[in-house]
């Protein structure tokens, strides 16, 4: 009797052991995390409105975005997904003002007059093509793959280009920078000339045409820069220029460089009037041409290493947020699924729903990444993606 007992009891023992088993590999463990929003507003000045006025708004509605992003993964809970709770971290107002600033350099310093900064350039310009000559001094055969390393034809534009400037704004120049201007004039010109002597020499490509080349290259570059100032005066942000190097605006860049709120370990969330991008299909092309509005941009660190600068992934919204769509909830969904193609195959039900205009819904496979994703969502020990 006793040996029968003994026996019906490590059969249950065996039977609560296998259902836990079972238990565990069916039912993946709820995983709970706590994400913490910071709010930056961006409101726009004009003749009809009272930008406290737009602030209150646009805040209301971000707050009621956060409510809609708690929803979808309270509603997604059956499929596994994470228990994410949402919390509201700093909500700091970007007045027009401060915002028409982002179209500035981004390497020019808070409170650096332009003068102070075009003057400061064009000593790097000149110091550039000094280091240039003394490598030439220091190596006078160096091979021309080696002496085209170091961008010789650019360091002579870029140094043409700031002097332009410079005299332009001359009469701003302080007696200091005047005083100066010989000497770099001097230090330009002569580096300039023996730079093209030894381009000559090699007897590959002449130093006008590289010089041509490299005008015309950074031409092009300083012309998106304008358009995109232009557009940003008007109060749409082109999030990226080119779709496939994936280059942020100059105003996106400094928009994340000015604004960010590392210390407190919230996620950054930006709002803006309007967004664009480069139409990125066909479909696209034929239906809005070039550019095609955004509603929303995940800008994450790994595909945006240089403008999130180390400080963590941002999500961009514009003003087109209504009370019943999950915008916030799409974008940080890009952050978290961490894959190029979120919008395949996705239909008007699925949170993943291309221009961010679908329902809340997460499949299982969406959800176990999520999972997974999530524990190290901070940590920076996983790479994210980008998204719209």
């Amino acid at each position: 009797m006793k040996s029968m007992t003994t026996f019906f009891n490590l059969s249950r023992v065996f039977c609560l052991f296998c259902l836990m088993l079972f238990s565990m590999m069916s039912f993946p463990a709820s995983i709970e995390k706590e994400i913490c929003l910071n709010f930056y507003i961006v409101t726009k000045k004009t003749t009809d409105n009272v930008e406290p006025g737009d602030f209150k708004i646009q805040k209301k509605l971000v707050l009621n975005q956060m409510t809609q992003a708690q929803l979808v993964f309270k509603k997604n809970r059956q499929r596994h997904c994470p228990e994410i709770n949402f919390s509201k971290g700093i909500i700091k107002h970007i007045t027009w003002d401060e915002a028409l600033k982002l179209s500035q350099p981004v390497d020019q310093e808070t409170g650096e007059s332009s003068e102070s900064y075009l003057y400061r350039k064009l000593k790097e310009a000149s110091d550039e093509l000094r280091l240039i000559i003394q490598k030439l001094n220091t190596k006078p055969n160096i091979k021309y793959n080696s002496f085209m390393d170091l961008r010789p034809g650019s360091a002579i534009i870029k140094a043409e280009k700031v002097l332009k400037r410079f005299k332009t704004h001359r009469e701003n120049m302080k007696d200091e920078a005047l005083k100066n201007i010989e000497d770099i004039e001097l230090t330009i010109a002569s580096a300039t000339e023996q730079i093209k002597a030894k381009l000559d020499a090699y007897g590959k490509k002449s130093s006008v045409e590289i010089l041509s080349q490299t005008e015309k290259r950074i031409s092009n570059y300083e012309e998106i820069d304008r358009s995109s100032a232009l557009t940003w005066s008007e109060g749409e942000l082109t999030f990226w220029n080119d779709i496939e190097a994936q280059n942020t605006s100059i105003e996106l860049k400094n928009l994340l460089k000015l604004y960010r709120t590392p210390t407190n370990q919230c996620l950054d969330v930006y709002v803006i009037p309007s967004g664009k991008t480069p139409s990125s299909n066909v479909a696209e092309v034929q239906k809005n041409g070039k550019w095609t509005k955004r509603d929303g941009a995940a800008i994450s660190s790994k595909n945006f290493p240089r403008t999130t600068a180390g400080k963590g992934d941002a999500i961009i919204l514009t003003y087109h947020s209504k009370k019943s769509e999950f915008r916030l909830a799409h974008e940080f969904g890009h952050l978290l699924l961490d894959v190029n193609n979120a919008h395949l195959d996705k239909e008007e039900k699925d949170l993943m729903y291309e221009y961010s205009k679908g329902g809340f819904y997460l499949d299982e496979i969406e959800c176990d990444r999520m999972r997974e994703n999530i524990k190290s969502f901070f940590t920076g020990a996983i790479g994210r993606s980008s998204g719209y």
